[in-house]
């Protein structure tokens, strides 16, 4: 499977720094699947090409801050293992025993900056396809 975002890309253009080369394939991965399952898998390897050149940037930026996002807090938040959560001061982070309330599947794991990014793509729209109107058929 080839990947969207290659390390140069990462660090090059969008100027990311949290991930070092060795651990950014691992991290990228975890990350192209997260931001792949927010959009439907509407954008793969295959297919990105076919974007304009500023929706592939929007969303190949989207994937860049999710390793970053990643990269600073751990995997474990794509996989609900944050453990019972933590406070320092008035600070209070949410693990998963917390988050069992129902916010959404994702909703600790995905970087903000990264659903800001993905917004202004279009392809967050929730609307589920659905078949073409088939014509009547026979006369009622």
């Amino acid at each position: 499977m080839s990947a969207i975002v290659d390390f140069a890309w990462y660090y090059n253009v969008y100027f990311g720094n949290e991930a070092d080369q060795s651990s950014f394939p691992a991290l990228c991965a975890r990350a192209e699947d997260v931001i792949g399952a927010m959009t439907r898998w509407q954008v793969t390897a295959a297919n990105i090409g076919t974007l304009s050149e500023a929706l592939q940037t929007l969303y190949k930026k989207a994937i860049c801050a999710q390793v970053d996002f990643f990269a600073v807090n751990g995997t474990e938040t794509a996989t609900g293992d944050s453990g019972g959560g933590w406070t320092v001061g008035k600070v209070t982070v949410q693990g998963k025993a917390d988050r069992a309330s129902g916010a959404g599947l994702l909703s600790g794991a995905v970087s903000p900056l990264a659903v800001a990014l993905l917004e202004q793509t279009g392809l967050l729209n929730p609307q589920v396809p659905t078949l073409p109107e088939m014509p009547l058929l026979g006369w009622w």
